[in-house]
């Protein structure tokens, strides 16, 4: 061990690094991992080493996700542990009868998933927590469904979602099926943060004694029936091609689909469960990016179908590729703003001619999420709620505090996320899925496609680009560097942006909270925009990823149109929106030169 820790000190970490490298070298409890970082130091992965262990993985309000690996900044046995610790405290405050009602835990494909799964069910028993354990993998929305099902406290995804094939995380949901909001998701990460010994009990010892159950078949049945009853048109004539991505789409996606007699090809290729993700290209496995939906579009090509659907891994999130024009093959990517805004065109159409459109009925979506579909949703007598910051926990909040939550229609979020109805309090690939199949269904037997459909939208309300850049920083220097641009843009913001004056600027970060002293990246409310119009439809806002080493800048930018000049308007409004998004990468870029 002495020469394990000489070797420490020789590479070239600092101490806050060293000071935890020793800690998981010499500590009982972690003596597990020290074979994985023996391997580490005699190879001499300085860099690896430093960025896994200066700093403890970020804690955020629904769990932790980051890349596998040992040290206190990776997803691992103690990682996970810690979390379920944290939440073990976390429910023991709210006394005996939340214990009692216990919480769901589930897990998807991806490496140690199932591991981490059945460890967190281990320390909630020895917590004296009842616990209800999936034996196969799920969809992360099902868990949302399964703790109003069953009427738990809380419930627990391993997941990490739409990051690359290399991560995983923890994942948790309340008693009402949305992730904790202000102030509980403070008092959790706390707790967690607070954690030094982390309590397990044996999984067959925990059985034995009834303090862990399995999730019953029943489950799932419910989970996808009450699905299907969301269905809105009859017609199932769209022939489409579907992926998993060899993930969770193929317990919630594939069995609504073919529930209800649409015809369904699946990519062959990907189709398997696999926690390697072997087609994956690189290590990328969200489907917002057009390289992650290319076989499948490729397949649909071949196929001659009408849409091209691909869920991200935990099935919570789905890509779209469509006919362009009808009777050719040729097919083109939807970005997540088009599909939201098709489909609350479609579901609004259809509930109205239906006559079930609800007197007070509701659309919700994030401030980053398209305008358009605020518009849309305006313009059939329906309320919007369009300002919430990035995270369905917020739609999941809004839900839960209706009086009537038959309201609730729609709410969508740029990055693939949608949801109707309200037994699950996240967004969910195969409830979106339903619908687009629907609406294409609808659109080929009127000789149309979800592309002229959206044509015909833009003609009504008026053209909006909504394009996201995303730039990655990876590692301790990484998040140094995000802090920079974020500090940089808000003390000496951009005075233009392609051209635009910047007429207004939004910060919802707490003003206490943004002193470049204490600024900490990623808090609650760190979002930045910049309005270039007195309509503020044209604006571009930034904000650091919570879950990825990335700063994301997304640009609006909007001119009306009409079907004589649709085509003339869309490009001069992307060739400005692409100057945009080129000078405030710039700006971010320049206060990292100007920072070394």
């Amino acid at each position: 061990m002495s020469s394990l820790l000489e070797s420490a000190q020789r590479g070239r970490l600092s101490q806050e690094a060293r000071k935890n490298l020793e800690k998981w070298l010499t500590d009982p409890l972690l003596v597990e991992f020290v074979p994985a970082i023996e391997q580490l130091l005699k190879a001499g992965q300085w860099p690896e080493i430093e960025d896994a262990f200066y700093t403890h993985i970020t804690v955020g309000t629904g769990g932790v996700r980051g890349p596998l690996g040992v040290g206190p900044n990776r997803v691992n046995g103690r990682t996970i542990g810690e979390a379920a610790q944290g939440l073990s405290e976390f429910i023991k405050d709210f006394g005996a009868e939340a214990m009692d009602k216990g919480v769901v835990v589930g897990y998807e494909v991806r490496r140690q998933a199932r591991e981490f799964a059945e460890l967190s069910a281990e320390v909630f028993a020895a917590n004296g927590i009842k616990v209800f354990l999936f034996d196969h993998l799920c969809a992360t929305p099902e868990v949302s469904f399964a703790v109003r099902y069953l009427k738990t406290t809380a419930g627990v995804m391993i997941t990490a979602s739409h990051n690359p094939r290399t991560d995983n995380g923890f994942k948790f949901y309340w008693s009402d099926g949305g992730q904790v909001v202000p102030p509980h998701d403070a008092k959790f990460m706390d707790l967690v943060n607070q954690v030094t010994v982390v309590h397990r009990l044996n999984l067959l010892k925990a059985k034995r004694s009834g303090l862990i159950k399995t999730v019953e078949s029943s489950v799932d049945e419910a989970y996808r029936q009450a699905i299907r009853v969301l269905a809105l048109a009859k017609s199932r004539s769209a022939k489409i091609v579907f992926s998993p991505l060899h993930g969770a789409g193929s317990t919630n996606v594939l069995p609504v689909l073919q529930a209800e007699k649409f015809n369904v090809v699946v990519v062959p290729e990907q189709a398997a469960l696999d926690e390697n993700f072997p087609t994956a290209p690189s290590d990328l496995i969200n489907p917002e990016y057009p390289q992650v939906m290319e076989m499948a579009i490729d397949c649909g090509t071949r196929s001659d179908a009408d849409v091209v659907l691909v869920s991200d891994p935990d099935a919570d999130r789905v890509g779209v590729a469509s006919k362009i024009t009808a009777g050719q093959r040729a097919m083109r990517q939807l970005t997540g703003d088009e599909v939201g805004a098709t489909l609350v065109h479609f579901i609004l159409s259809e509930l109205k001619a239906q006559g079930r459109l609800p007197l007070n009925g509701l659309v919700i979506e994030t401030y980053v999420t398209t305008s358009l579909i605020a518009d849309i949703a305006r313009s059939f007598g329906a309320a919007a709620i369009d300002d919430l910051l990035v995270g369905f926990k917020f739609i999941a909040e809004i839900i839960e505090k209706l009086d009537n939550k038959k309201d609730f229609i729609f709410a969508a979020e740029q990055s693939l996320g949608y949801l109707v109805g309200t037994f699950v309090r996240d967004k969910d690939a195969a409830i979106a899925s339903l619908m687009v199949a629907e609406l294409v269904a609808k659109l080929k037997d009127e000789g149309r496609t979800a592309i002229e459909y959206l044509d015909d939208i833009y003609c009504e309300y008026g053209y909006y680009h909504n394009s996201l850049k995303n730039v990655e920083f990876k590692g301790r220097a990484g998040r140094e560097s995000m802090a920079v641009i974020m500090k940089g843009l808000r003390f000496s913001p951009p005075k233009t942006l392609g051209g635009h004056r910047v007429v207004k600027i939004i910060d919802r970060l707490k003003p206490e909270l943004r002193d470049p002293v204490i600024y900490q990246i990623g808090k609650t409310g760190d979002q930045l925009t910049f309005v270039l119009s007195e309509d503020e439809r044209t604006r571009v806002t930034v904000r650091p990823s919570g879950t990825e080493p990335t700063i994301k800048y997304y640009v609006q930018h909007y001119r009306l149109a009409d079907s004589d000049d649709l085509s003339r308007v869309k490009s001069a409004v992307d060739t400005e929106a692409q100057s945009m998004t080129k000078d405030i990468v710039s700006a971010g870029a320049e206060f990292i030169k100007n920072s070394v």
